[in-house]
């Protein structure tokens, strides 16, 4: 069977422009020689309230709404000027245009990513199939298990009233450095430093790839003296007693022998102890 050249672009949720911070929520997809176009939106809205913890759900449900009916508009509109099948043939560079402006570039909480291409012998099935793997598995990555973490030590520390004086920094020297999501800068150097670890893996090897990473990055800015002494990592771990738990115990090792104070994830009086320091010698 002739595989089929499908064009896909990503839609991604970003409700707060200064964090830069997304979610894959859907996908459009546009098949012109099968005559096919389709989309899909993710529908359940707790994953994203609980992402963007500031957010109202209506927002979301709301965007959601509208995102629904302009991909409506556009399907018509698209089989009408360019796939109608009463045509011999579809338009298939009409098509393509069409779907480029469709997912051009916008400043908008709803904004697709870019424009992609894949082959596929059934376009619908492809559909579903990119779907699962961009959207409803981008719930489950570390990358997104971070973020939730992020947004929970963002939430304590601006309970304890430092919220305003931890802001994501690059910190390092001119041949090394690293974003860290919240820095304490006093007369512009890194005071404190905060960085919320994922290790809940359940692979052994993910989590020494991932926290390897990061034991690396603290040691080369070690080397380089720039980082303070005072820097925190909140982790989850594995279950205790496990494989992907002897994995962790290696890891928090050799984070604490760079000098970075390790603390469960969960510990929110360490956290804020830690956060709140300086305050509480003022």
């Amino acid at each position: 069977m002739k595989k089929l050249a499908c064009q896909y672009a990503l839609l991604r949720f970003r409700p707060f422009v200064e964090t830069g911070e997304f979610a894959n929520v859907g996908i459009a997809l546009m098949a012109p020689d099968a005559r096919f176009f389709g989309f899909r939106v993710l529908k359940r809205y707790g994953r994203i309230t609980q992402f963007f913890h500031q957010l109202d759900r209506q927002v979301y449900l709301d965007g959601r709404q509208l995102f629904k009916e302009e991909m409506e508009r556009f399907a018509q509109e698209l089989r009408r000027l360019a796939l109608d099948g009463r045509k011999a043939q579809p338009d298939l560079a009409l098509a393509r245009n069409l779907f480029a402006e469709l997912v051009r570039p916008r400043e908008a909480m709803l904004q697709f990513a870019e424009q992609r291409v894949v082959l596929a012998d059934d376009p619908k099935a492809k559909l579903l199939q990119l779907f699962d793997h961009y959207v409803e598995r981008n719930f489950v990555t570390k990358e997104y298990q971070e973020r939730l973490l992020e947004n929970n030590v963002r939430k304590l520390l601006f309970r304890a009233q430092v919220g305003a004086k931890y802001q994501r920094e690059k910190i390092g020297t001119d041949d090394f450095s690293v974003n860290f999501p919240f820095v304490n800068l006093v007369e512009g150097r890194p005071e404190r430093v905060i960085k919320p670890l994922y290790l809940a893996q359940s692979d052994t090897t993910k989590i020494l790839t991932h926290g390897g990473q990061w034991v690396d990055k603290i040691r080369r800015l070690r080397k380089r003296n720039a980082l303070p002494p005072n820097v925190l990592f909140p982790v989850t771990e594995p279950v205790a007693n496990t494989r992907p738990h002897h994995a962790f115990q290696e890891i928090r090792f050799d984070l604490l022998a760079a000098n970075v104070q390790v603390v469960p994830a969960d510990d929110e009086a360490q956290i804020i102890r830690f956060a709140t320091e300086n305050e509480y010698r003022q």
